[in-house]
């Protein structure tokens, strides 16, 4: 396999869309600090969480992902490729799960380029304490090189199971606004604070601040434990709580991330063996 894997990386390294993700995150992180800068002159943000603008890639990572995987693999099969890796003896669990890695690898350049272009933006446009104010850099690194192994899992099955790579790549951009749609409910409910307070009308006419007040909107009991376990196999939802500064570490979330992965890894390695290559 390791053969396979050379070749792929070789054909990543002069992938004309994996350079244009590349120039695209360097530019998005350099305009990220840009507005920063801007924000922290008009608004005084010197405090601000830091981690949201460090981050900010994990938001939209999936959909670079979405176009870039179902191309690469795409390539495979308009080529003809994949058809000829077959013929000289490669095995076929050996073919998918060296694209699986290839895939994964490009992911995490990418998150490394946002991320070393925003060390260098945010010293620029803002300053030092841009950098010295984020905590728990460890935790959120590794969260987000399990979600970006779980988005490497999901494009990645899709795309070696269909060789149409323009209908492959349809399907998982709709897949990545599914993602949107998910985290937009099930994170939001999950934040609502279990007390709220409101401005109501006394008697004397005057507005009376009303605190401690049941939020109608928490989510509670057994339903709440269900958003919970949603959440943590979403890794949309885990790229929230990764650009959240006030967040707790919790291993659930990169674990059920973890295991959701290999459980599609596997299960398209196996669909792979059963694919009719023409």
């Amino acid at each position: 396999m390791s053969r396979l894997i050379y070749a792929n990386m070789m054909r990543m390294i002069r992938s004309r869309i994996f350079w244009i993700s590349e120039i695209f995150l360097t530019g998005y992180s350099i305009f990220v600090y840009a507005m920063a800068a801007v924000n922290v002159r008009n608004h005084n943000m010197a405090n601000t969480g830091w981690t949201t603008y460090f981050f900010n890639e994990m938001l939209f990572i999936h959909v670079v992902m979405a176009v870039f995987i179902p191309v690469f693999i795409g390539v495979e099969y308009s080529d003809g490729t994949i058809r000829n890796k077959i013929v000289a003896g490669h095995k076929r669990m050996d073919i998918y799960l060296a694209n699986v890695i290839v895939c994964y690898a490009a992911g995490i350049l990418q998150f490394f380029t946002y991320s070393a272009v925003s060390v260098m933006s945010a010293l620029f446009f803002v300053g030092p304490y841009a950098l010295s104010s984020m905590d728990q850099m460890a935790w959120r690194i590794g969260c987000s090189l399990f979600i970006i192994l779980a988005y490497t899992a999901v494009f990645s099955l899709t795309a070696m199971l269909d060789s149409n790579k323009t209908r492959v790549v349809i399907i998982e951009l709709v897949l990545a606004f599914i993602f949107v749609m998910l985290v937009t409910q099930i994170y939001a409910d999950l934040q609502e604070p279990e007390l709220t307070s409101r401005v109501v009308m006394a008697e004397t006419g005057e507005m009376v601040l009303e605190e401690n007040i049941p939020n109608k909107k928490y989510v509670s009991g057994t339903m709440r434990v269900v958003y919970e376990w949603i959440d943590a196999f979403l890794p949309e939802d885990q790229s929230m709580y990764v650009l959240d500064p006030d967040v707790k570490f919790s291993m659930r979330g990169p674990l059920c991330l973890f295991g959701e992965s290999v459980v599609l890894i596997m299960a398209g390695a196996c669909l792979f063996k059963r694919k009719d290559i023409r």
